[in-house]
């Protein structure tokens, strides 16, 4: 059986982060969800009452005003992680202590202040989360203080993988170990969709009289504790 934990990430740059809001605003306008009537048990977390987009551009004002300089257009001010687990792991994992302990790693790892905001999607084919973590670190943008060397990237998997083996995750092989060609962001999402919908045909083709649906897991109020 998979029990892999599963961490991806992708950077992006201050014209991107309105789409990355829209997408979790307006989820129903999202095609082939697994679960569009668990879309109520999504939650989430801000940390300003803004948008990220307003957040960022304080903080590249006041990057500017400080160096006297511009800040460059296609400087990293946003980082998008992915967090999940193997689908086998769904009905095995207490979500509500799964939740708390990744944002106690991101906060550690982080910073609280760096976390903007989280969201967690049941609607979706393997419960997940979609944290934003902002790059402005001492008065300046700086993506390469966390994900500019190919060692760093390394490090936070293994850190992630050891904050996950509480709940029977491991670590999977390296794309050194396996020679597969890392994903991103964008092409696990692609291929997320074509997997599900291609999951979907097949269960409208098979149809299971007597299969009977696991009820989710209720999430506790207090799972951003951490952040408090």
């Amino acid at each position: 059986m998979n029990n892999y934990a599963i961490m991806r990430f992708q950077k992006y740059k201050l014209g991107s982060v309105a789409n990355i809001e829209r997408h979790q605003k307006y989820r129903e306008r999202l095609h082939n969800r697994a679960h569009p009537e668990r879309e109520k048990e999504n939650i989430s977390y801000s940390q300003y009452n803004e948008t990220m987009r307003k957040t960022l551009k304080r903080a590249i004002k006041a990057q500017e005003k400080a160096t006297g300089k511009k800040v460059r257009k296609d400087a990293v001010v946003l980082t998008e992680f992915v967090l999940t687990f193997s689908p086998e792991m769904e009905n095995q994992i207490d979500k509500n202590e799964w939740i708390k302990a990744n944002v106690k790693w991101l906060c550690k790892t982080f910073g609280k202040d760096k976390l903007l905001k989280l969201f967690t999607n049941a609607d979706e084919k393997t419960f997940h989360i979609h944290a934003y973590i902002s790059t402005f670190d001492n008065g300046k943008f700086n993506a390469s203080k966390y994900f500019g060397k190919k060692s760093q990237i390394i490090e936070l998997q293994d850190s992630y993988a050891a904050a996950m083996a509480q709940f029977g995750l491991i670590r999977g092989e390296s794309k050194e170990q396996t020679g597969a060609k890392h994903q991103t962001l964008h092409e696990w999402h692609k291929a997320e969709s074509e997997r599900l919908e291609k999951e979907l045909i097949e269960m409208a083709n098979n149809v299971l009289s007597d299969e009977k649906e696991i009820a989710p897991q209720s999430l506790e109020s207090d799972i951003f504790d951490e952040l408090r």
